[in-house]
C-alpha cells in the first residue's frame, strides 16, 4: 500500500471476534464489565482499531470513508457524541465542596465548643472558635475547588483548529467540532485532537512526551494485516494509534478519528483529577488526634454528668458543667498553632525557591521518606547529545561522527531531535579540535549536496549524496540509520587503519581510504549486533552510519535503491545526561533518609542507564532486574495479591509505564509503610495523577498547567538539587514545628485530662462545683493563650534527626500517663479546702474561695508546667525554652494571680482573694508537681523510647 493510498476492504469484519476477545488491560482506570474480563472502557475501542488492517477500519465507524465524513454524517455524529470537549464545561458543584469541607471532625468540635461558649456568656471564644472553623473551611474548600477545575486545563493541550477532509474536501475546522469518523489531514506540528488510528503515513513519527515522557518522538506507521500472535495491547505503546494530546513531530499522513472528548485515554486522566483528593499523611494524622479527643470528650462529659448531678442533684447546672468539662477537654489554639507553625515554614523554604502552594504540604515536604521522580528533565537535562562515535566493534572513532555530521547538517527534510544533537555537538566539537590543534575538523559548508533520499518509517534510513566543493569527478553516498537497517543495506565494513582516519582537506579523500574495506560476513555482522546490543543495554539510542564511494557524477536522480552495497562504518550513541548536579544531589536526599524511585514512561535500558549514573542501582549487573520492572511486567501482576505490593516495594526503576500506574505506584507506596510521606516530582500530563495522590506533589514552575495545578510545591528552577535543599530546609522547619504542634497536643491533652480526671474526684467527693463552669473556660482560654508562642520555641537537636509521624496512640498514652500527676495536687487543694478551711456545704459562703483557690493552682501549675513537658531533659538547665515562651508564660502566671483582686473581673467570675497563707501552700505544690512530673517523663521514656 502507497503512503496515501488505501486498498479495497477485503477483511471479513466477523473474524476478528467480538469485544470478549479483547486483550486485558489492567493499568487504567473506570472498568466495565466484558464477559470473563475486566477492561477499561476508554481502551475498547482503541484496543480493537490497533489490532485490524487499515483497509478494514472504515468498516467499523458507519459512514466513515478515506474521503471524510459527508456532512450530515458528520452533523449526526456531533449529536450523538457531543462537542469534543474533555470534560463537562460546568462549574463544579460548589455547595456540595463546601459541604464537604465543613464535615471534618474538628469542626464539629470547634462548633460545640462555639455554641457552648455563647451560652455561657462568653462572646470572646465564642468568635474565636467560629474564626477557627471559618478559616479552616475556606482554606479547604478553596482547595478543594481548585482541585476539581485541574481537569479543566486538559483542554489546553489540543490544538483548536484542526483539517480534516469533509466530502473529500480539506477544511479547517474547530477542534470542538471534531467527531468519531473524521479524517484528519496530518503534517509536522499538529496535535490530535482525538484517539486516532493512523491509515497512511509517510516517515511519521509522533512526539508523545506529554503522556509518555518518552524525550524522543516515536514512529507511527500503518498496520497491513491482522497479528500474526496474540496482540498484547498497551495503549500508549501501538505503532497504528495516535492518542489525543499528542502531536506529529515528523512526516505526514492521514488518520481517522476513533475517540473524542469524554471517551478519549486524556480525558480518563482529565476525570481522575476531578476526583476527591486522597488525605495526606499530615491531614490523616490530624484527622485521627481529632477523633481521639472527640471520642475522649464523648466518654469523660457523660461521666462527669452523671456524678455531678447525683451528688449535687442540680442537673442543670450538671450539664453545664458537664459542657465546660467538654470544652476543657479540647485544645482549641491547635489550628492557631498548626497554622502558625505551617505559614513560617513555608516563609521560609520559599527563600530556597520552593514554592508552597498548600501550607500543610510543607509538613510533608519534611517528613518525606521516598522520593518518586520523572526521568526525562528532572534528573537529565532534557535535551539528546552525542554520548559516543565508536566503531562496529565499540572502539572510539571520529568518523562516524563527521560523516553522521555532513548527513545530518545537509539534509533537507524536517531536523529530528537526532539530526539537531549531531550537528550541535559536531560543530562545536570539531571547530573545538581545529581551534586547539588536537585534530582535523569538519565543515559541511565545504560540501555540496547532489541528492538525498529523505527518512521513511519503512525503510528507517536516510542518505545525502555529496561531493567536496563540487571538485570531485566522483560522488560520496553517506547513509544513517536504524542499525539493523543499515547493515542489511552493506555488503562491506571499514578496516579502520592504525591511524585515525579523517576527512580530507582537499578535493581528495587522504587518510579517508574508501577502498580500505573488509567484506561484511555473518560473524562480523554477529559482532556488530553485540555491540549495538552492549550499547544499548548501556542506555545509549543508536545512529548506524555507512557510506558507498565513486558515485559517478554528475547524478540526475537518487533513489532507494541506490542504498545498497554500502561500507558500514560504525554507531552514533545518544543519551539525555544527566544533569550536573543530579548526583550530589542524590547523595544528599540518601543522608536525609529519603529514597527516590525513578517512574519514567521511557525505555529500560535508558532508565538504568541512569539510575546507574546516580548510584541508584550500584552496578550493572543480572541481579539489577530484581529492582526494576516494566510497564508490562506490572500489569501482568494481580493487583490484589501480594506479589504487586512486594514488586512495588522492591523495585527502584519503574520503566514504560503509563500515566495510570505510576498513580497506582504513588498510591501502593503510601499505603505501604506506616505513615510514612511520598513525594512525586514531575511536570508533564503524565505525571498530573500521580502529582496529585502523593504526599507532596512536586512540579516546576516550566511544567505543564496540568502538573503544576495538580502540585502542592512549585519548584522555580527544575533541578533535584533544588529538591534536596527543600527537603532539607523543609526537615529542619517540619522537625521544629512538627515538635512544638506535639509539644502543644501533648501538654493541652494531657493537662485537660487531669483537670478531667480532678472533676471526676471532686464531684464523687465535694457537694459543690469545685470550680464554676465560666470559671473553667476562663482557665483554659488563659492556658491555651499561654502556649500560643509554642510554635517560636526552641527544639532540643536530638529531635532534628529523623522526621516523626502523627501518632495519636503516642497521643493518647502521653494523656494517660502524664495527666492524672496533675491530679495528685488537685487534690491536695481539695484536701486544703476540706480540712484546713472546712468549706464542706454547698452553702457555705466560702464555696468561692474554695473555687478560686483551685482556680489559682490549676491555672499556675498548667502554665509553670509547659517548661517541664515541652522537654525530655531537665528545663531551664539542660533544655531552655525560648524567650517568647518565657515571656509569655510568665506574664499568664502574673495575670493569674492578680485576676482574683481586680474587681470587675473577680466579681464576674465570681471569686474571692486568698487567704495569704494558701500561696505558700501553692509555693510547695508546685516545687512537688514538678519533681513529680520529672521522675514520671524518667519513668516514661525509659518505658516508651519517646517523650514527643
Amino acid at each position: 500500500m502507497s503512503s496515501l493510498q488505501i486498498r479495497e476492504s477485503t477483511l471479513d469484519i466477523e473474524k476478528l471476534g467480538d469485544l470478549d476477545q479483547l486483550p486485558t488491560a489492567t493499568n487504567g482506570n473506570d472498568q466495565v464489565n466484558i464477559p470473563g474480563k475486566q477492561v477499561p472502557a476508554v481502551y475498547e475501542k482503541v484496543a480493537l482499531f490497533s489490532r485490524i488492517p487499515a483497509s478494514a477500519i472504515f468498516d467499523l465507524l458507519p459512514g466513515s470513508s478515506p474521503l471524510g465524513l459527508s456532512d450530515e454524517a458528520a452533523r449526526s455524529a456531533l449529536e450523538r457524541h457531543g462537542p469534543n470537549i474533555l470534560i463537562a464545561e460546568r462549574g463544579p458543584q460548589a455547595i456540595l465542596l463546601l459541604i464537604s469541607a465543613i464535615a471534618n471532625p474538628f469542626n464539629f468540635i470547634l462548633i460545640a465548643l462555639a455554641i457552648v461558649s455563647i451560652a455561657t456568656g462568653d462572646k470572646a471564644t465564642f468568635s474565636v472558635m467560629i474564626a477557627m472553623v471559618i478559616l479552616s473551611t475556606g482554606l479547604r474548600f478553596w482547595q478543594d475547588l481548585k482541585s476539581v477545575s485541574q481537569a479543566a486545563k486538559l483542554l489546553n493541550s489540543v490544538t483548536t483548529r484542526v483539517r480534516v477532509l469533509r466530502a473529500n474536501k480539506e477544511v479547517e475546522l474547530d477542534r470542538r467540532d471534531i467527531v468519531p469518523g473524521d479524517v484528519l489531514v496530518l503534517t509536522s506540528g499538529d496535535v490530535f485532537p482525538g484517539d486516532c488510528v493512523l491509515f497512511a503515513a509517510e516517515a511519521l513519527s509522533v512526539g508523545q512526551a506529554s503522556l509518555t515522557g518518552e524525550l524522543m518522538p516515536v514512529d507511527k506507521t500503518v498496520r497491513l494485516a491482522l497479528p500474526l500472535s496474540e496482540h498484547n495491547f498497551d495503549i500508549l505503546d501501538n505503532e497504528n494509534i495516535c492518542l489525543a494530546g499528542t502531536s506529529v513531530a515528523t512526516g505526514s499522513g492521514r488518520a481517522m478519528v476513533i475517540a473524542t472528548g469524554g471517551e478519549t485515554y486524556l480525558a480518563s486522566i482529565a476525570k481522575a483529577l476531578a476526583k476527591k483528593r486522597t488525605l495526606n499523611a499530615m491531614q490523616i494524622g490530624i484527622r485521627n488526634v481529632s477523633y481521639l479527643l472527640l471520642t475522649f470528650m464523648a466518654v469523660m462529659a457523660p461521666i462527669v454528668f452523671v456524678v455531678q448531678g447525683a451528688i449535687s442533684k442540680n442537673w442543670k447546672g450538671a450539664v453545664f458543667f458537664a459542657i465546660s468539662v467538654a470544652v476543657g477537654i479540647t485544645p482549641e489554639m491547635l489550628p492557631m498553632v498548626v497554622a502558625s507553625n505551617l505559614a513560617l515554614s513555608a516563609v521560609r523554604v520559599a527563600r530556597k525557591k520552593v514554592i508552597v502552594k498548600r501550607l500543610d504540604a510543607i509538613q510533608n515536604l519534611g517528613a518525606i521518606t521516598i522520593l518518586c521522580s520523572d526521568k526525562t528533565g528532572t534528573l537529565t537535562i532534557d535535551h539528546v547529545q552525542v554520548s559516543v562515535s565508536t566503531t562496529g566493534f565499540g572502539d572510539h572513532a571520529e568518523l562516524p561522527l563527521k560523516l553522521a555530521y555532513i548527513n545530518s547538517a545537509l539534509q533537507t527534510g524536517t531536523r529530528s531531535l537526532i539530526d539537531r544533537g549531531i550537528v550541535d555537538f559536531a560543530s562545536k566539537e570539531f571547530s573545538k579540535s581545529t581551534d586547539e590543534g588536537g585534530g582535523e575538523g569538519v565543515n559541511p559548508h565545504d560540501w555540496v549536496k547532489f541528492g538525498e533520499v529523505p527518512f521513511d518509517s519503512t525503510r528507517r534510513l536516510l542518505s545525502v549524496l555529496v561531493s567536496r566543493s563540487g571538485t570531485d569527478e566522483k560522488g560520496l553516498l553517506i547513509t544513517k540509520g536504524a542499525v539493523e537497517e543499515v547493515l542489511d543495506h552493506c555488503t562491506q565494513v571499514y578496516d579502520y587503519p592504525s591511524s585515525p582516519p579523517s576527512l580530507p582537506s582537499s578535493g581528495k579523500l587522504g587518510e579517508f581510504k574508501p577502498n580500505s574495506v573488509l567484506p561484511l560476513t555473518g560473524d562480523i555482522q554477529r559482532q556488530i549486533l553485540a555491540t549495538a546490543e552492549q550499547l544499548n543495554s548501556d542506555g545509549l539510542r543508536l545512529v548506524a552510519v555507512a557510506y558507498k564511494s565513486s558515485v559517478a557524477m554528475p547524478f540526475t536522480t537518487l533513489s532507494k535503491q541506490d542504498e545498497s552495497e554500502l561500507v558500514f562504518v560504525g554507531f552514533i550513541g545518544f543519551l539525555d545526561p544527566l544533569k550536573p548536579d543530579a548526583a550530589d544531589a542524590i547523595d544528599r536526599l540518601a543522608k536525609l533518609g529519603v529514597k527516590v524511585r525513578i517512574l519514567t514512561g521511557d525505555a529500560p535500558a535508558v532508565a538504568a542507564k541512569v539510575a546507574r549514573d546516580l548510584g541508584i542501582l550500584s552496578s550493572k549487573s543480572a541481579s539489577e532486574k530484581d529492582f526494576m520492572i516494566t510497564g508490562s511486567q506490572l500489569a501482568a501482576l494481580s493487583v490484589d495479591r501480594p506479589e504487586f505490593d512486594q514488586a512495588i516495594e522492591r523495585c527502584i526503576v519503574f520503566a514504560k509505564v503509563s500515566p495510570h500506574q505510576k498513580l497506582q505506584i504513588v498510591e501502593r507506596l503510601r499505603k505501604g509503610g506506616g505513615g510514612r510521606a511520598v513525594a512525586f516530582l514531575g511536570d508533564g500530563v503524565n505525571d498530573a495523577l500521580a502529582i496529585r495522590a502523593a504526599d507532596v506533589g512536586i512540579s516546576v514552575d516550566s511544567g505543564t498547567e496540568t502538573a503544576k495545578e495538580a502540585a502542592d510545591v512549585i519548584l522555580l528552577e527544575k533541578s533535584l538539587d533544588v529538591i534536596a535543599h527543600g527537603v532539607l530546609q523543609g526537615r529542619i522547619t517540619y522537625i521544629v514545628r512538627f515538635f512544638n504542634t506535639m509539644k502543644y497536643i501533648k501538654m493541652a491533652a494531657s493537662s485537660n485530662f487531669g483537670n478531667v480526671f480532678s472533676v471526676l474526684v471532686a464531684s464523687a467527693w465535694l457537694p459543690y462545683q469545685p470550680m464554676r463552669p465560666l470559671q473553667l473556660l476562663f482557665q483554659n482560654l488563659l492556658y491555651d493563650f499561654s502556649q500560643s508562642t509554642i510554635p517560636w520555641d526552641n527544639v532540643d537537636p536530638e529531635y532534628l534527626a529523623t522526621p516523626k509521624s502523627w501518632n495519636a496512640k503516642s497521643i493518647a498514652r502521653f494523656m494517660v500517663f502524664l495527666g492524672p500527676t496533675s491530679s495528685v495536687f488537685d487534690i491536695c487543694v481539695f484536701s486544703l479546702n476540706w480540712f484546713r478551711y472546712r468549706i464542706r456545704d454547698a452553702a457555705s459562703p466560702l464555696v468561692p474561695l474554695a473555687q478560686t483557690n483551685w482556680f489559682l493552682e490549676g491555672a499556675i501549675t498548667q502554665v509553670f508546667i509547659i517548661h517541664f513537658l515541652r522537654t525530655g531533659k531537665i528545663p531551664f538547665f539542660q533544655s531552655r525554652a525560648s524567650l517568647p515562651v518565657i515571656s509569655l508564660t510568665s506574664i499568664v502566671m502574673c495575670c493569674v494571680l492578680a485576676i482574683p483582686y481586680i474587681p470587675k473581673l473577680n466579681s464576674a467570675l465570681g471569686m474571692a482573694a486568698p487567704e495569704p497563707e494558701f500561696y505558700g501552700f501553692l509555693a510547695a505544690i508546685l516545687v512537688g508537681y514538678a519533681g513529680l512530673v520529672h521522675l514520671m517523663k524518667i519513668a516514661y521514656q525509659r518505658v516508651f523510647q519517646e517523650w514527643l
